[in-house]
C-alpha cells in the first residue's frame, strides 16, 4: 500500500505540486491550533428547500351574464394545500365556490345557486422565470392553469322562476348537476416572514353552458372569475444556507534557506526508498489536529529524533467529495502546514521536512473520510527498508 499511495502522489508533482511558504509559529498542541483567528472565505450560499403550503383566500366572484356587472357579484372563498417543487414549478389542489349569481333579461328573473369546485392547478413563478434564482426573494408572481369538476345544486331560484314566470331556460337543471371545469389565472404572494406571506389572485373558471342554466348565444360556455385576497402559510422552511467557509489567519515569515544537498537528496528518493508513513487524518474542512491524531506524531517524532539523518515528505490531501477544488488545495496546504509545525515545535529542523499540497486532485484511499489527511513520507538511509505503516 505504501507504493501505491507514494506513486499516486509523484505523478504530479511536475505539474500540480506546490511548496507550502512557511507560517509563523503555532501551539504545539491542538488546543492552542483551536484559538487561531479565523477569516471567513465564504458565507455560505442560498439554496431552495421543497416545502408544502395551505393557502385561505376570498372575494368576490362574477358571473357573465344578462345584467349590470354589480348585480351578478357574489361572495366567493377558496381553499388550497400546495407542494413547490422548486423555484419555477409547483403544484396545488384545492376547493372553491360556494355562490353564483345571474339574471335573465325577460321576462326578467333574478335567481342564485351553489356550487363547490374542487381543482388542480400547475404553477409557474413569474418571477423567478424573468429575474432568475434568488431562495430569499419575498415577492412571488405566478400563473396557474388547471382544471377539474364543479358540483352545483340548490337550483330552486331557477326552477321557481320557470314555474311562475313561464322562463324559457333551455339548460335548466333540478337537484344537483356535476360540471368539467377548466381554469387559469395570476396570483401575487408576498412574504411577510419565512412562513406567512399575503397574496391577491384572479382567475376565470370555463364550464359547460348548463352551469347557469341558461342556453348562451351560439351555445357557447359559461364563464365565473374570482377576484381573491389571502394568507398563505409555508409548512417549513422556504430555503437555507450552506455551512460558512473559514480559514486560520496565519502571519508569515520569510522561509530560511534549506541546506540545497539535504533537499535535492530527498526531492530524488525513489519509492522503494521509502522507510514508512504515518497518516494524520482530519476533521471535514478542519485543518486541526485532533487529539487522537497526537500519539501518531510522537511515535513520528521520536524515531527523527533517534534518526537524524532521516527526512519527511508531508503531503496533504482534501475530500473531493466536499468543497470547491480552490477550497481543498487550501485545506491541504493547511494541513501539511499544521503538521510541519508541529513538528518543528516539538525540536526537528525545518530543513528535514517538504511540504506539498495535492487538494483534491490525488484521492489516495477509496472511503471519502480517509483522504482528509497528511501523508507523512519518511525515508532513512540507514534503515531503508520500508517498514509496516504505523
Amino acid at each position: 500500500m505504501l507504493a501505491c499511495l507514494w506513486g499516486a502522489v509523484l505523478p504530479l508533482s511536475a505539474d500540480t505540486e506546490k511548496d507550502i511558504p512557511s507560517q509563523a509559529q503555532q501551539a504545539s498542541d491542538n488546543a492552542a491550533v483551536q484559538q487561531l483567528p479565523l477569516r471567513m472565505v465564504s458565507p455560505g450560499e442560498s439554496f431552495f428547500v421543497p416545502h408544502w403550503y395551505l393557502k385561505v383566500q376570498g372575494g368576490a366572484a362574477y358571473d357573465v351574464g344578462e345584467a349590470d356587472f354589480n348585480q351578478l357579484l357574489s361572495p366567493a372563498f377558496q381553499l388550497t394545500a400546495g407542494y413547490q417543487l422548486n423555484e419555477y414549478f409547483g403544484l396545488r389542489g384545492g376547493f372553491s365556490g360556494m355562490w353564483a349569481r345571474n339574471r335573465y333579461a325577460y321576462p326578467e328573473a333574478k335567481y342564485d345557486w351553489n356550487f363547490v369546485q374542487g381543482a388542480i392547478d400547475a404553477k409557474l413563478n413569474l418571477t423567478t422565470l424573468f429575474l432568475g434564482k434568488n431562495p430569499e426573494r419575498n415577492t412571488s408572481l405566478y400563473a396557474f392553469v388547471g382544471g377539474g369538476v364543479a358540483y352545483s345544486f340548490n337550483n330552486d331560484d331557477a326552477v321557481d322562476a320557470d314555474k311562475r314566470y313561464g322562463v324559457d331556460f333551455q339548460k335548466l337543471w333540478t337537484d344537483q348537476r356535476w360540471n368539467p371545469v377548466v381554469r387559469a389565472g395570476l396570483g401575487l404572494d408576498y412574504y411577510l416572514s419565512e412562513n406567512i406571506a399575503i397574496g391577491a389572485e384572479v382567475n376565470a373558471n370555463m364550464l359547460p353552458d348548463h352551469f347557469n342554466s341558461k342556453r348562451g348565444r351560439h351555445d357557447n360556455r359559461d364563464w365565473h372569475f374570482n377576484a381573491l385576497l389571502g394568507v398563505k402559510f409555508a409548512l417549513g422552511s422556504r430555503h437555507g444556507r450552506t455551512i460558512p467557509v473559514y480559514e486560520e489567519v496565519l502571519e508569515t515569515t520569510p522561509a530560511p534557506t534549506p541546506e540545497p544537498a539535504r533537499v535535492d537528496t530527498f526531492i530524488d528518493v525513489p519509492v522503494e526508498k521509502i522507510s514508512f508513513n504515518v497518516n494524520i487524518h482530519f476533521v471535514i474542512n478542519q485543518s486541526i489536529i485532533r487529539d487522537n491524531q497526537i500519539p501518531k506524531l510522537t511515535r513520528l517524532l521520536r524515531y527523527l529524533n533517534e534518526h537524524p539523518k532521516a527526512f519527511v515528505r508531508l503531503s496533504g490531501f482534501a475530500d473531493k467529495e466536499t468543497g470547491t477544488p480552490e477550497i481543498n488545495l487550501r485545506l491541504s496546504r493547511e494541513r501539511a502546514q499544521v503538521v510541519s509545525k508541529y513538528l518543528q515545535d516539538a525540536g526537528l529542523d525545518e530543513w528535514r521536512i517538504r511540504r506539498f499540497a495535492k487538494g483534491d486532485k490525488v484521492q489516495p484511499f477509496d472511503i471519502p473520510e480517509d483522504n482528509r489527511v497528511c501523508i507523512c513520507f519518511v525515508y532513512d538511509p540507514e534503515n531503508p527498508v520500508p517498514q509496516e505503516n504505523w
